[in-house]
């Protein structure tokens, strides 16, 4: 019996009906190995940095603005206030005047005394915490007393001045560095005395010039910063993950994407806000 012989197109469509049915099975028996894709890990909010007035790049230990409150200690939280940087420190707002975030030092002002010398806050500055601390070498103590009754003193010396802040009487005066026995002031009485840091080089300007008073203020003074959950954070930056900051147990914990994960990058729980 001789072969059956195929015209050459015969061949062709019969080797084309092959592949297509073949292909044809196979979609209905998907391969689990090849069609199981991983989700890509979103990006930590927690590494994305924030800007306030001319502060740019702000990043761990502050939050603020687009970078939330977990992203960072409670202390280091930032309020942008038309456009000026402020932190509230033992109860008392400051703006930041400078942030070097290379030798963590901050210049603040006390809030309430920026563009005035009379507040209704009188209140003591102590900034000495573990998250911030006065820069001794730069800072000084600057007394001011307000609601003085001055009838007895005449003429009226260069640190004096008015200040109406709801007190008996509208007098006020301030004295550079501790307060000593002052003869001439020793009749006075004042209902309240309150101490601002200034600097020292603020303060040499007043010595020098006491109509300066306003100025020295608003110069403010120098403060550095630290936090003690550095060396937690330090890991989760080396692994490239977002650092943040667990309110309810106060420790320091990495962010991956959108979890709190473990220092070695895995992920345990979602964010509890």
């Amino acid at each position: 019996m001789y072969p059956i012989l195929l015209s050459p197109i015969l061949n062709l469509l019969l080797l084309l009906f092959f592949f297509y049915s073949l292909d044809a099975t196979t979609s209905f028996w998907p391969n689990k190995e090849t069609h199981e894709i991983q989700p890509k890990e979103t990006h930590s909010v927690c590494s994305q940095t924030f800007a306030c007035g001319r502060f740019e790049n702000l990043s761990y230990p502050f939050t603020g603005g687009a970078r939330p409150a977990h992203c960072g200690p409670p202390e280091f939280h930032i309020s942008c206030v038309d456009d000026s940087p402020e932190l509230t420190i033992m109860s008392l707002r400051y703006r930041v005047l400078e942030l070097d975030p290379v030798h963590k030092n901050l210049r603040l002002v006390r809030s309430d005394l920026w563009n005035s010398t009379c507040t209704d806050k009188f209140a003591n500055v102590t900034i000495k915490s573990e998250f911030f601390a006065y820069n001794e070498n730069d800072d000084m103590e600057l007394s001011i007393f307000y609601g003085c009754n001055s009838s007895t003193i005449t003429p009226k010396p260069e640190n004096w001045f008015p200040c109406n802040v709801n007190l008996p009487f509208n007098n006020s005066y301030y004295l550079i560095g501790t307060v000593p026995i002052d003869p001439i002031m020793g009749g006075v009485k004042c209902e309240i005395e309150t101490t601002v840091p200034i600097l020292k080089t603020a303060a040499a300007k007043l010595g020098a010039n006491r109509s300066l008073f306003q100025e020295a203020i608003m110069e403010g003074f120098n403060v550095n910063y630290s936090s003690p959950y550095d060396v937690e954070c330090a890991k989760c930056l080396h692994l490239k993950r977002g650092c943040g900051f667990d309110s309810h147990s106060s420790r320091a914990v990495c962010f991956c994407g959108d979890r709190v994960c473990d220092f070695s990058g895995t992920k345990f729980h979602s964010i509890r806000p």
